[in-house]
């Protein structure tokens, strides 16, 4: 477990690095998403590792939030898929 969150802990620091240095010191939310899997199979609840599946969302607060953000519970994203892949590809050493 410990290999795990020191892994974690690196991915999570060059995401962030990456950010701040495509968009700035921006706010961001950080949050840890749980719930489990809904496929039926044998001994569904045995072990946690096979049941749940984690993982954390980072949003930065780059716009500010308005009323349809506010009333639905859904968010803009003003960037193409494409150029935020870009953005937080692994660079090369050059």
């Amino acid at each position: 477990m410990t290999r795990e969150i020191g892994t974690l802990a690196h991915i999570l620091r060059d995401i962030l690095q990456k950010l701040d240095s495509t968009f700035g010191r921006l706010p961001y939310n950080l949050s840890l998403q749980d719930r489990p899997f809904v496929r039926p199979r044998k001994g569904y609840w045995k072990t946690i590792e096979a049941d749940f599946h984690w993982h954390l969302e980072i949003l930065p607060q780059v716009f500010r939030v308005t009323g349809f953000e506010w009333a639905s519970g859904f968010f803009y994203n003003p960037v193409p898929p494409e150029i935020a892949a870009q953005c937080l590809a692994p660079r090369s050493a050059s």
